[in-house]
């Protein structure tokens, strides 16, 4: 019987999309609701470690799945910034770790909005073995001054994706969503 389904079985064609507007927002919408559900069922489990890890890798896969599409593929944005003199091998990297906004999110302490637009870099792939050689990889010193996990192991300069250059020592996470804010892609009717 299984045999004679394979055979009988025509693959189906999906078509493709051409990315618009309305594309971002279905996928911010998709992965913004998701996270809200997720959210609210991590809140009511109670002693089931394992359930409550599977519901933060669900959480994190939409936050990834954002991050990937509306924010590194969209309009060859590439990240929020940029790492000045990088040279063509660069990693698309998480400013705080995202296992941090992730909590952040959790705790209560940023929005699905926040969580969804936290600061990304495209940073050298030589800078990021430093990082993670250093022990930097999912760790930060400084949320509220978020190039601080950085400047712990390198010096660097960084430009938002638009051109305009930041001081890694002072850009607060404020001025990151104050200066990002007209990109956010609204999920709320």
């Amino acid at each position: 019987m299984l045999k004679e389904s394979l055979d009988q079985f025509v693959a189906p064609v999906y078509g493709r999309t051409q990315r618009t507007p309305d594309t971002y927002r279905t996928v911010a919408v998709h992965c913004s609701t998701h996270i809200d559900r997720l959210v609210g069922e991590y809140q009511v489990i109670k002693n089931d470690q394992q359930w409550l890890r599977e519901v933060r890798n669900d959480i994190d896969y939409y936050l990834r799945r954002y991050h990937e599409y509306c924010i590194k593929q969209r309009d060859n944005m590439g990240a929020h910034y940029h790492e000045l003199g990088a040279d063509a091998d660069t990693d698309f990297e998480h400013l705080i770790p995202a296992s941090r906004i992730r909590d952040l999110l959790l705790a209560g302490t940023i929005s699905t909005t926040q969580a969804l637009n936290a600061p990304t870099v495209k940073l050298s792939r030589a800078k990021h073995a430093e990082l993670k050689d250093a022990g930097w990889a999912s760790h930060t010193p400084d949320m509220w001054l978020p190039f601080r996990r950085y400047s712990q192991v390198f010096t660097a300069q960084f430009e938002t994706f638009d051109g305009r250059q930041i001081d890694p020592e002072t850009w607060t996470l404020e001025d990151h969503f104050n200066y990002f804010n007209h990109l956010i892609i609204e999920t709320k009717e």
